[in-house]
C-alpha cells in the first residue's frame, strides 16, 4: 500500500515544531543504530529521507531588500555583467 500525499497548511511554528520533534527521533534512532538496533537503521533511513522533505518544503520567509543588495543584485551579478574581452592590441604594446 502506497502513501498517498496529503496537503496541509502549516505554519511556520508547526513546522519547526515538527522538526525539533524529527530531530530528537533522529538522534535516539542513531544511539540505537550504534547500539546495535536491526530495525533502528531502516527507521532511520526513512526519518531522514522525511526530514528532507520537510526541509524542502519549508516556506521560505523572503526578507525586503534594500538598496544595498538591490545594487550588489545589478553590479555584482556575473550573469548580468557584460562580456569583457582583452584586446590584443593593448596587451602586445599597441598597434602593429
Amino acid at each position: 500500500m502506497s502513501a498517498l500525499p496529503h496537503s496541509l497548511v502549516l505554519s511556520a511554528t508547526d513546522f519547526d515544531m515538527i522538526e525539533s520533534a524529527l530531530e530528537t527521533q533522529e538522534k535516539i534512532l542513531a544511539v540505537q543504530v550504534r547500539a546495535g538496533g536491526e530495525t533502528a537503521e531502516a527507521r532511520l533511513t526513512a526519518l531522514r529521507s522525511v526530514l528532507r522533505r520537510l526541509r524542502r518544503q519549508r516556506p521560505q520567509i523572503e526578507a525586503p531588500q534594500g538598496w544595498g543588495s538591490i545594487a550588489r543584485g545589478l553590479f555584482c551579478n556575473k550573469n548580468a555583467a557584460p562580456v569583457t574581452e582583452q584586446r590584443s592590441d593593448l596587451v602586445n604594446g599597441g598597434p602593429a
